[in-house]
């Protein structure tokens, strides 16, 4: 329990860094380094890591994506993604007696969902101001931490029936409907503070414009968001378990590898992508 309530603080010092810096390339560089890493840990928990030059390869799309300007997005995704997986069947061509199409499609799969999430949350940056795109930052990871924490002390006190035992043991119903509780009540409560911010030191810094938030949006997005976290925990559960290993790795001690850290947030930040376009939550007044 120490070592993971240590982990954490150091991770949110870590985010905290991030916002100081959130309109530069530092963004760029973290949220690179934390796909690189996550594709590692995918690649050595299936043993593929083996084929060093489709990992390396993989890595690469990952760091190139997140480096894409929003202005030649739509010149360069569609073939740099298309390169990658030509390259992967070119790869498979070579080495068939020892990859297989499924180990290759699994590649293909885990690093373009890790790629995208991160990407997501990068465009809306790009494409917004970073006093908007911080409040979707804190709603993308907000959902996934606040119903990750909040499940795993109420599962831990209260939790009577398993959610899903042969995938997750220690997982509840009782500890999942208290996430949801608690990542709702969180999530409105930061809303609270970043409007009261806006308004009380406008203009400074990231904080240009007075800001009003859909609380009701906030309040009906914030279940479907935490539950879409819980299916990114509960799928990387299954590739743990299917490869016979308990964490993605040990750079975090009490919470494992990158993955075993992020994986609730893969879901997430392309739901709120689309809600960023389709439904702003937040407006300037």
């Amino acid at each position: 329990m120490k070592q993971r309530i240590i982990t954490a603080v150091v991770g949110l010092l870590v985010l905290v860094v991030a916002i100081l810096f959130f309109d530069t390339l530092l963004v760029n560089c973290l949220a690179a380094f934390i796909c690189v890493m996550a594709v590692f840990e995918l690649f050595n928990a299936a043993g593929l890591i083996r084929h060093s030059l489709l990992a390396g390869i993989s890595a690469l799309y990952c760091v190139m994506l997140l480096f894409l300007n929003t202005d030649p997005v739509s010149m360069l995704f569609l073939p740099l993604t298309l390169f990658y997986v030509v390259f992967g069947f070119c790869y498979l061509l070579a080495k068939h007696d020892t990859l297989a199409v499924g180990e290759l499609c699994y590649c293909f799969l885990t690093t373009i969902l890790v790629a995208m999430s991160f990407y997501c949350l990068i465009q809306i940056r790009d494409e917004s101001t970073p006093q908007v795109s911080l409040f979707y930052l804190i709603l993308s990871f907000g959902s996934a931490w606040w119903a990750d924490s909040g499940a795993y002390f109420v599962g831990t006190f209260w939790g009577r029936h398993k959610l899903c035992p042969t995938v997750s043991p220690k997982k509840t119903v009782e500890g999942l409907i208290g996430g949801i509780v608690v990542a709702v009540l969180c999530n409105l409560l930061l809303c609270k503070i970043f409007q009261s911010i806006c308004s009380a030191i406008v203009p400074y810094g990231y904080f240009t414009d007075r800001v009003q938030i859909n609380f009701l949006g906030v309040a009906v997005l914030t279940p479907a968001l935490a539950l879409l976290g819980v299916l990114g925990d509960l799928s990387a559960s299954i590739i743990k378990r299917q490869y016979g290993i308990k964490d993605f790795g040990h750079i975090m001690p009490g919470h494992g590898g990158i993955m075993d850290r992020f994986d609730s947030v893969l879901f997430i930040s392309p739901v709120v992508f689309l809600i960023f376009r389709i439904w702003p939550l937040i407006v300037s007044v």
